[in-house]
């Protein structure tokens, strides 16, 4: 997480300082050209790198395991999920949030299975970008960050309050925290590799639709709306999620380029 913290200082600086009529759809997007420039190197990296790792992975591991890595990673996520909960003032959410961390990690075997949810303790999904929202703060300008792809300005400064928040690096020394997440991260692309195979074909502009569907989520869940139908796209912190029913209308954007 350090190169991201040193980097969204300049960043904030370089969109505050960007003309703000780059406007589509409610969603400010002044740094499009930069924007749609890390998009396509992201693109690049998992096209001819994480998308055939994840398919090696997919094809010398059993779906059991693989479900049962997500349900792990999933339930290590505990502490953030119960900060913000806190942070929030949602005090039954973070007391089913802890209920359920109890039963997956004794019952469920250290979280491997997600029995929690069959007892209707659901999954939860809060980060300090939600929190930050639900104080109020708006999201600013639309931000593709590398690697971790579709963000915004303050999900982007979110992301270091949850790197905080896990015990990744807490539990593990950082080279043996790095390997699990790089496993981890090829794990949740080998899951997704289908609803991203059909984002892609059925997107007039994929950065269009990844923009407008990652805007749309985050504005759902700070709402407590309700999860949108999504499956994890790059597995890095939902930030790739997307509902499958998204239409791409939008011819301006694309002519802008």
């Amino acid at each position: 997480m350090l190169p991201l913290r040193s980097l969204l200082p300049a960043l904030l600086t370089l969109a505050l300082a960007a003309p703000a009529s780059a406007q589509d759809n409610g969603i400010s997007d002044p740094l499009q050209p930069l924007n749609r420039q890390i998009h396509a190197l992201n693109d690049g990296l998992d096209t001819y790198l994480l998308r055939p790792i994840s398919q090696g992975w997919e094809f010398i591991t059993p779906q059991f395991l693989r479900d049962a890595l997500r349900n792990f990673d999933d339930n290590i996520t505990f502490p953030v999920n119960a900060a913000n909960d806190i942070l929030q003032w949602k005090w039954r959410a973070a007391g089913e949030e802890t209920a359920r961390f109890g039963i997956n990690t004794t019952i469920g075997i250290l979280g491997f299975r997600d029995v929690a949810s069959d007892w209707g303790f659901p999954k939860q999904d809060e980060d300090t970008g939600q929190t930050l929202g639900r104080w109020g703060i708006p999201p600013g300008p639309y931000l593709v960050l590398p690697i971790l792809g579709p963000s915004n300005i303050r999900d982007g400064i979110g992301l270091i309050g949850d790197s905080f928040l896990s015990i990744y690096w807490i539990v593990a020394p950082w080279y043996v925290s790095l390997s699990y997440r790089s496993v981890d991260v090829v794990n949740r692309r080998a899951i997704a590799d289908e609803d991203v195979a059909a984002a892609k074909a059925a997107a007039l502009d994929y950065y269009v639709f990844l923009r407008n569907a990652y805007s749309q989520r985050r504005q759902a869940l700070i709402r407590d709306m309700g999860a949108v139908e999504t499956e994890d796209l790059y597995a890095f912190d939902d930030l790739y999620d997307f509902p499958e029913d998204e239409e791409e209308d939008e011819e301006d954007d694309q002519a802008s380029e």
